[in-house]
């Protein structure tokens, strides 16, 4: 071999070896978001699957302990809503690892509650630690996949969701019924400061990206070539937008805002099925905690399943017809099936199509909401996160508190769910529209520029 084809292959091994860290690198980012949801998901499903532990512990009704979501919706929604720009401001890694201690911490002490009253102070913590790495851990994947695998990325970080019910779920309920439900939960918690040490050493900074106005408003006028002149001929009125004036920027995206508003009628819907599931499942069927747990996995498989290749076929064929065909079939069966429901093998069948049905559209739809509102990514995750927030408080509240405790009735509220989807599926039509969103943000990202922070 000469010394030239030597040095070739040395040079052939370096950049193999760089491009196989570069693809270590990607997965592990990749597994470490997927970590934060999973952590998240898996500790709100134990607790619902809980339900009937907690009505015994603290003496009161299970309405009741469904109002504890409530409370955990309304921390977060609220956090949500002023946090936004706050995430941009100091970058998704520090309010990633910030949030989860703080959710970490949370649920540990709600382990040793001992009234009802103390588990939910306990949750409205966990909210604000869930508000905090919620929306900044999808803003970041936004950020960091390309466009042409970001459906697929975010499809598997949200696939958590349904990885947790497989996993986590029946072990923990595994360990409630040998110990109790307080173990159940706090080995969540033990596994959360993991999290949060995974995020703290593992993901790497992203630059954030500083928006700054071509012009002040009051000087602009209407000629369209006034975003290219000002910042040659005038940079004196080159200005960095303000906390409240990037809640405008995002507030006055028809599309961002529509966004929003289908997620106030779409998310709370399932979530508030979910949490009466097990109620339903012990009353209906007199299944025990293990038992639901498995029922839980099951549902969970299904999910992972229809997730993944939906998220995956979206990258191939667009957002727009799976998000709207799986909110569709979401909304028909997330009605009848409680109806159909005669005898326990139905009502797990069934429960495993609904799981399957409602994650279709998952990642696609999450995917889709990073695209909403490109210059403001963060505020606009954050500003949709406390709409989600507030629909599964309200939804939690209304079929929990309302319809079931007072007629016990599991069918009523699967109708009442079954209406918020139609909402949801008409606003879609008219606001879940990939490219006029792309072009409406091209113009309007005319009159904004982007700095990179250091």
């Amino acid at each position: 071999m000469t010394s030239k084809e030597s040095i070739q292959l040395d040079e052939n091994q370096q950049q193999n070896g760089k491009s196989w860290k570069s693809f270590l690198k990607v997965y592990l980012v990749l597994a470490v978001l997927f970590f934060v949801m999973f952590t998240m998901r898996s500790t709100v499903t134990i607790l619902q699957v809980f339900v009937p532990n907690l009505s015994s512990a603290f003496s009161v009704t299970e309405g009741t302990i469904a109002i504890m979501f409530t409370i955990y919706n309304l921390s977060a929604a609220f956090v949500s809503l002023l946090i936004g720009p706050v995430v941009e401001r100091f970058g998704y890694k520090l309010m990633m690892f910030t949030g989860m201690f703080i959710f970490a911490t949370a649920v540990m002490f709600s382990t040793f509650a001992t009234e009802f009253w103390m588990m939910a102070i306990t949750q409205a913590v966990a909210g604000i630690g869930a508000a905090c790495f919620g929306p900044a851990n999808i803003a970041y994947a936004g950020d960091y996949f390309p466009k042409s695998k970001r459906t697929t990325a975010i499809g598997l970080i949200m696939s958590s969701f349904y990885i947790g019910s497989i996993i986590a779920v029946p072990i923990n309920a595994y360990v409630a019924d040998l110990l109790d439900w307080r173990w159940g939960v706090r080995t969540m918690s033990i596994f959360s400061f993991l999290v949060f040490l995974m995020i703290l050493f593992a993901i790497p900074r992203i630059k954030g990206k500083k928006i700054t106005s071509l012009f002040k408003p009051k000087e602009s006028n209407n000629d369209p070539n006034e975003t290219l002149l000002t910042k040659d001929k005038h940079p004196e009125n080159i200005i960095e937008l303000s906390y409240f004036s990037r809640m405008k920027q995002v507030l006055s995206n028809k599309y961002a805002v529509g966004t929003f508003f289908i997620t106030l009628f779409q998310r709370g819907g399932l979530f508030a099925m979910i949490i009466l599931l097990s109620t339903w499942l012990n009353a209906k069927f007199q299944f025990e905690t293990t038992t639901i747990g498995i029922i839980f996995m099951g549902a969970g498989i299904a999910a992972l399943v229809s997730n993944s290749f939906f998220s995956w076929l979206a990258d191939k064929v667009g957002k727009k017809a799976i998000i709207i065909i799986g909110t569709s079939l979401t909304a028909i069966w997330i009605g009848i099936f409680p109806l159909i429901s005669f005898t326990a093998a139905l009502a797990i069948v069934n429960i495993i199509i609904l799981s399957f049905v409602g994650a279709i559209s998952m990642g696609s739809y999450n995917a889709f909401i990073t695209e909403v509102s490109p210059l403001s990514k963060g505020t606009a995750l954050a500003i949709n996160n406390t709409f989600g927030q507030i629909s599964q408080a309200a939804a939690a509240a209304i079929l929990g508190k309302i319809i079931y405790d007072l007629t016990g009735n599991y069918t009523y509220c699967g109708y009442t769910a079954m209406g918020f989807y139609i909402i949801s599926v008409i606003l879609m039509f008219f606001f879940v529209r990939p490219k006029e969103i792309e072009k409406y943000n091209a113009l309007r990202a005319k009159n904004y520029h982007l700095q990179e922070n250091s």
